[in-house]
């Protein structure tokens, strides 16, 4: 008993500030335990009734009903509130909760709240605290799900011993401080015993549960007490499915699935390679990892994901603006700064993609961009203006060379990109395919590149629909989000009253003379079609952790000539806006260095 109340004192303590044993002995008192068995519900939506639980142990799923079908809003996990807004606002119940795993629950009638509070009245300021930054993630749509607690570890691979993989990850774990228990089949004599399973939430960190396909019972039991399921393959193995995932029904569909990740596993400094979208064909799980034998920054970039600290990076469009990005990524990797999910628009896909294809090896990045500059590749490439100026075939044939047959898939870091789908006037995430494929329809912007044809359907730049695509980066467990954007517009007062003709302004420039400052077509064009987006921009960027706008002035859209510099203002703006920060908000200095 002691066990558990060191437990639950560690959790209140986080839920609310400062809690003493005096204190938590009157929560337990005035509260009722209530236990769950896996696929129960603690209640429905459209239920009437104010009543506040708080998750002792398991976990619990959120979801609602709508009319396109069932909606998962998120996991909730030990120590988290359930049931506040209903409480509070006296409402039926917004969404559905049930167990996906045995739990228990405190549960608080509104009378006993009440009662509870008027003695602590402190609590209720923890606890409001709480619901605003819950509502405050519920209204961008920013589902955080709690961190696992027991990861169920499916090998795939008969007779491959993980170690070599998992040594990496248990240091960097250490070096967390975050405690991690391995149990497999053998380390457990009682494996009936509800107990054993039971007892893992005291244990303060992560619990590993290691299936084995000789130990069915052992196996699906590590299933039902597990918040997340990791299937480890060497990726060069066959891809089919193993008798072990059939055995325990991991693709059946139900809202009690776990989430499931698929770990990828490569041997010492390997060279990039083709063959992930095999595996993730035939499998519907959430997320792919790649992992590199004895590479510290992958073992670093899962350790961050399974302890929900990982840090998405977005970056916006801007033609030779996006050169910046460069310089960005520069500074924020000597900050100590390690990206583990990066996303894009037009020159931020193209950019930051680039960055990831090359695993962030700035010798790489900058020789392949100085070779694009020297390539000239807008130059000489006009085309009968039937679809677009420029035929876009220069553009094509170096992103064709650059990344060759590789997909979105076969990157190291998780990476997407948006294009616009003119068909079907909606927003495409492209995060698997053909990577070239996929940045030349990220920037294939309208009148100047023809569009891109992929499943069919025309797509053209993504900066169309949104420049600074953020909301794509909540699909993966991000805790920080870090935005950069390009696409601040000055303010343009002209000194004419009416626009001048094309030959106005060509005379103009063949004299010599700056009589009329007009911007060029391209940057007409592009400058249109982000408007919509800033708009948009202002609402999402208070979704992030870190936004920030980088200051161009005198940058021309198609200013390649000047990339260095751009890279260079950059890096500058970059280190001048992380120095700036507040203690409290630099969260990347509470990380082991690598």
């Amino acid at each position: 008993m002691e066990n558990f109340n060191a437990h639950y004192h560690a959790l209140f303590n986080r839920l609310f500030d400062g809690i003493d044993e005096t204190l938590l002995d009157e929560i337990f008192k005035i509260g009722t335990k209530k236990t769950l068995e896996t696929g129960k519900y603690l209640f429905h939506q459209g239920d009437k009734e104010n009543v506040l639980y708080i998750v002792l142990t398991g976990r619990l799923r959120a979801i609602k009903e709508e009319p396109s079908g069932t909606r998962i809003l998120g996991d909730i996990g030990q120590g988290e509130p359930v049931g506040e807004f209903a409480l509070f606002t006296r409402e039926p119940r917004m969404a559905s909760v049930l167990a996906i795993r045995k739990s228990t629950v405190l549960e608080f009638t509104l009378e006993e709240y009440q009662t509870l509070v008027s003695r602590n009245p402190a609590l209720a300021s923890s606890l409001t605290n709480f619901v605003i930054q819950r509502l405050r993630r519920n209204t961008f749509q920013q589902n955080k799900t709690a961190a696992p607690k027991n990861i169920a570890l499916v090998n795939l691979q008969d007779n491959l011993d993980l170690n070599p993989w998992t040594d990496d990850l248990k240091a960097y774990f250490e070096e967390l401080k975050v405690p991690v228990q391995v149990y497999d089949y053998e380390s457990q004599t009682e494996i009936h015993d509800d107990e054993f399973f039971d007892s893992l939430e005291q244990h303060e960190g992560l619990n590993i549960l290691v299936c084995s396909g000789e130990q069915p019972i052992w196996s699906h039991q590590c299933l039902v007490y597990a918040d997340l399921v990791i299937l480890a393959a060497p990726l060069e193995a066959e891809a089919r499915i193993r008798p072990i995932e059939k055995e325990l029904k991991l693709y059946d569909q139900s809202i009690l699935n776990k989430k499931i990740y698929l770990l990828l596993l490569h041997e010492e400094n390997p060279a990039l390679t083709r063959g992930t979208g095999r595996w993730l064909m035939k499998r519907p799980i959430h997320m792919h990892i790649h992992l590199r034998k004895g590479n510290k920054k992958d073992s670093a970039r899962i350790c961050r994901i399974l302890t929900n600290q990982a840090v998405g990076l977005v970056l916006g469009g801007g033609g030779a603006k996006g050169y910046a990005h460069i310089g960005v990524m520069r500074a924020l990797k000597e900050k100590g700064i390690d990206i583990d999910f990066l996303g894009g628009t037009s020159a931020g896909a193209i950019y930051g993609i680039c960055m990831s294809f090359f695993d962030f090896e700035f010798e790489q990045i900058e020789e392949t961009v100085s070779k694009s500059v020297k390539s000239k590749l807008t130059s000489n490439d006009l085309t009968i203006p039937m679809v677009s100026f420029l035929s876009g075939k220069k553009v094509i044939r170096f992103i064709q060379e650059t990344f060759g047959e590789y997909a979105m898939e076969d990157i190291w870091v998780n990476s997407y990109c948006v294009s616009t789908n003119f068909s079907k006037a909606t927003m495409k995430i492209h995060d698997q395919g053909l990577l070239w494929k996929q940045l030349a329809a990220s920037m294939a912007i309208p009148g100047v590149f023809p569009p891109v044809v992929i499943d069919h359907y025309l797509h053209v730049d993504g900066a169309v629909m949104d420049n600074l695509p953020i909301e794509p980066m909540y699909r993966y467990p991000v805790s920080k989000i870090i935005a950069i954007s390009l696409s601040g517009l000055p303010e343009r007062k002209v000194n004419y009253q009416d626009a001048p003709s094309g030959w106005a302004v060509l005379w103009d420039k063949l004299r010599g003379k700056k009589h009329y400052k007009i911007p060029s077509v391209g940057s007409i064009i592009i400058n249109s079609l982000t408007l919509n987006s800033l708009q948009k921009q202002e609402i999402t960027k208070d979704k992030v952790s870190h936004y920030f706008e980088l200051n161009l002035k005198g940058v021309g859209f198609m200013d390649d000539k000047k990339w260095k510099q751009i890279m260079k203002k950059g890096y500058d703006q970059t280190n001048e806006y992380l120095e700036n920060l507040a203690e409290s908000e630099r969260f990347w200095e509470k990380y082991p260095k690598l």
